[in-house]
């Protein structure tokens, strides 16, 4: 190095003591002097640290990226020149590792310096050395950082700090960060008069997101994000994702990749945008929501293919190697209750693949999110995955207290536990080896007068045997249909955390299946009462309730819940694929079980035994077996098939009317040998040798049946309508729908709560649709509509089969 620096060298000078001619004592026998360096036994070499009259003169202080367990990244921006980083061992004389910094902006002011070869486990302290415009050379403090550990360092656990929308959107909220980095993680998390308890007590902070308000505005990287959390980010590496405010004015995300340098393992073009780091049996993986959203988003459905299979070759290589955690890690949500129009399907395929490695392996894995200006936490319904909205650290938080954005934002999901509108962050503690776990702890606060971090919210995830079985106390037997209610007890009723209950028409327990489980099932549901009742503010957080405080979660009154709410097959599943807003429903995914097609809904239905069962979750999310099958019955008479011809039998068209196109009974030999779901004949489209009808391109018939007999029942809310039919297409090109209208008494339509139509993309293969519910009052006739759009080719390749229309009452 130059020699501005003043580098104190200690000189070991050696003295010899030399033995006068009439001294009588022998050389053997005498002892070293004090201070003597013997032979084969050096005295060590004391390396001092780089001092200078001055520090570097930063933009942007040292920070730390891309850990691992021999190796960590020092980042920083100065106008300085000739950077480098010394490091050794915390606390010793040892020589420095002396590493020059390299550039990583296009202007030449941020560096960059990777340090390898480090030992694992071990605190290291560090200096950045500069040479100012005069060429004095300048030296920081001495910093420090820990490396990650291998598995040989035996570590049993870990803590990571998770925060996200560290954005500055509103002036009053700077301090908010400030006080997090400040009062929460240097005063909670470790001693800040001592910071490098900071390096050994957290391994990391990750940011889900919008990291700073505008991604193309400097300032914003340099005083939003460093300048606020410059305390704490020279000792604990950040690990971070972009988010829709990071591409923000900065397309390319060309800002948020020179001042952020994670592991370059993504796929290639894609390295900065997602990638993956390991702890010990801990894999994060870091996602980019932006380009795979549509609200808030730029959808493109490429990216989303090349960052879908990279997740999941990445999920394959951490089963290959045995992780015992994976968590996910992006910025717009999958489900987001306090602001629904965050939510992204391209997300919510991350998380399934997340749940997928679950589910196949047993580990616990989850997902950090941000996007809603609010702490959400909860878990899957069938696997140990958690849900954390991990915001706000500083963006705007969502005001509970207005009743527009509860009516147009809100939404009260079964996957979530907790929400809480307010600032904070949360601590992730993980815990290695045979009783392996992970403890999420919320500590709320941030504002001025609220930064005492309090812990609201806490729950571990464990691997253990659940052996409290469920047995049946009620819901056996006929039972009337205003008043179904199971119950179950189980031997340890204190250690039961939720109830989930299956109801179906199968004994099996297969096909449709719905899913009672959530808010209403578990101990807790906290959320918000109307807006005018909540309290708190926009400073303090709003105040949320618990909507089960003194429930019994043993007894599910089924009349009751199906006034109040949709119960469907998967729970909140359906939410995951069928958006709120058209801007997020960017593609029919193909996780959609049901394909983009309205979902089975549970009803009563007259004349209809019910088959139940239940199980019981612990506080540490494990699920029970299933109880044994238990079964109601409802009185009731279902009536045959009101369609006549519904099975096109009688080899044409007969009771139906034609109202577009074509519409023709054929056979197998009509079609290259694809025949009927049942007997001979099935109903398509235009062609097939039956002709080809010169308006374009729709085909369709209608049956219009008489239920006026059934007036007084219908009116009475008692009866139900069950229409199906087996529709199929060749390739998927051509529409098949299945529609239904309902008329009054002067044949004038009436408004009805299911969806009226079903379609299909199977190919060549029958699949069963169905339409049902019950009816509204004033209905005198159903209008049943088969028929569809021909897209490609001459044939209108639309299929039906046994199609049947019956009423229960």
């Amino acid at each position: 190095m130059s020699s501005p620096y003043r580098i104190l060298l200690a000189a070991g000078a050696s003295a010899l003591l030399l033995t006068g001619c009439n001294d009588s004592s022998s050389s053997s026998d005498a002892a070293p002097a004090p201070g003597t360096e013997q032979p084969g036994n050096p005295d060590p070499v004391v390396v001092p640290a780089p001092s200078a009259e001055q520090p570097p003169e930063f933009i942007v202080r040292p920070y730390l990226q891309a850990p691992g367990s021999d190796t960590m990244t020092v980042m920083f921006e100065t106008e300085n020149t000739q950077p480098q980083v010394w490091v050794r061992p915390f606390g010793s004389s040892d020589e420095f590792q002396k590493i020059d910094a390299g550039v990583h902006s296009e202007d030449g002011l941020v560096y960059r310096a990777v340090m390898s070869g480090l030992e694992s486990n071990r605190l290291y302290e560090y200096y950045v050395l500069t040479n100012d415009a005069g060429g004095v050379g300048r030296v920081t403090q001495a910093f420090a950082f820990k490396t990650w550990p291998d598995a040989s360092d035996d570590v049993e656990q870990a803590r990571f700090i998770a925060i996200s929308d560290t954005q500055l959107d509103r002036e009053i909220y700077e301090v908010v960060l400030n006080n997090v980095v400040t009062d929460g993680f240097m005063t909670e998390e470790c001693n800040g008069t001592q910071p490098e308890t900071c390096a050994e007590n957290i391994a990391a902070i990750t940011i889900s997101g919008d990291v700073v308000q505008t991604g193309g505005n400097r300032s914003n990287w340099r005083d939003q994000l460093f300048g606020r959390m410059a305390d704490i980010t020279p000792y604990v590496p950040l690990i971070t994702v972009p988010g829709n405010h990071d591409y923000y004015s900065n397309a390319e995300l060309e800002l948020y990749r020179t001042y952020m340098s994670p592991p370059e393992n993504g796929s290639v073009g894609y390295e900065d945008h997602w990638y993956f780091i390991d702890y010990l049996d801990l894999r994060l993986i870091g996602l980019d929501s932006y380009p795979i959203s549509g609200a808030h988003g730029s959808f493109n459905r490429e990216t989303l293919a090349v960052q879908r299979q990279w997740l999941r070759e990445t999920l394959l290589d951490a089963e290959i190697q045995q992780k015992t955690f994976v968590m996910g890690m992006f910025h717009h949500g999958c489900l987001s209750e306090m602001w629904n129009v965050g939510e992204s399907i391209g997300s919510c395929e991350m998380v399934s693949e997340l749940e997928k490695y679950s589910d196949r392996t047993g580990a616990v894995t989850g997902h950090f999110f941000g996007h809603t200006h609010s702490y959400s936490r909860g878990q899957s319904l069938n696997t140990p995955h958690l849900w954390l909205n991990a915001a706000s650290a500083s963006g705007y938080i969502e005001p509970l207290d207005n009743a527009d954005h509860q009516n147009n934002q809100i939404s009260d999901y079964d996957t979530f536990e907790v929400s809480r509108s307010e600032f904070g962050y949360s601590v992730l503690t993980y815990r290695f080896g045979a009783d392996a776990s992970v403890t999420l702890q919320r500590k709320k606060g941030g504002y001025d007068g609220d930064t005492e971090f309090e812990v609201v919210d806490e729950v571990t995830f464990a691997s253990k045997r659940n052996d409290n079985l469920p047995q049946a106390t009620a819901g056996t037997g006929e039972l009337p249909a205003t008043d179904i209610q199971l119950a179950v007890n189980v031997g340890a009723p204190e250690q039961v955390h939720e109830v989930q209950w299956q109801i179906s028409e199968n004994e099996q327990f297969e096909g449709v299946v719905f899913d009672v489980w959530g808010n209403e099932t578990r101990r807790h549901n906290l959320f918000y009462d109307e807006a005018t009742q909540v309290g708190g503010d926009e400073y303090q957080g709003y105040e949320a309730i618990d909507t089960q405080q003194g429930a019994d979660i043993f007894r599910l009154n089924l009349s009751e819940l199906l006034s109040l709410k949709t119960v469907r097959p998967g729970g909140d599943d359906y939410y995951r694929w069928n958006k709120r807003f058209a801007s997020q429903n960017t593609h029919v995914s193909s996780y959609d079980a049901y394909g983009g097609q309205p979902r089975p809904t549970l009803g009563l239905k007259p004349g209809t035994t019910y088959y139940w069962r239940a199980r019981v979750r612990d506080s540490q999310m494990n699920w029970s077996s299933w109880s044994e099958g238990y079964s109601f019955s409802l009185a009731g008479t279902r009536t045959p098939n009101l369609l006549t011809n519904g099975d096109a039998e009688a080899g044409d068209l007969s009771a139906w009317t034609l109202s577009s196109g074509l519409v023709s009974a054929i056979t197998a030999n009509n079609n290259g040998g694809f025949g009927a779901a049942e007997g001979d004949y099935y109903f398509a489209g235009r062609g097939f040798g039956q002709g080809l009808p010169g308006d374009c391109c729709t085909d369709s018939a209608f049956q219009q049946v008489d239920i006026s007999s059934y007036g007084q029942d219908i009116d009475a809310g008692k009866v139900y309508l069950d229409l199906s039919a087996q529709m199929t297409t060749w390739s998927a090109d051509d529409i098949p729908e299945l529609r239904i209208e309902l008329r009054d008494a002067n044949d004038q339509p009436l408004a009805w709560n299911q969806s009226p139509e079903r379609t299909s993309a199977s190919i060549k293969s029958w699949e069963t649709q169905s339409i049902e519910g019950f009816l509204p009052a004033g209905v005198r006739s159903v209008v049943v509509h088969i028929g569809g759009e021909r897209k490609a080719g001459n044939d209108n390749d639309v299929y039906f089969d046994n199609v049947s229309l019956s009423l229960l009452y």
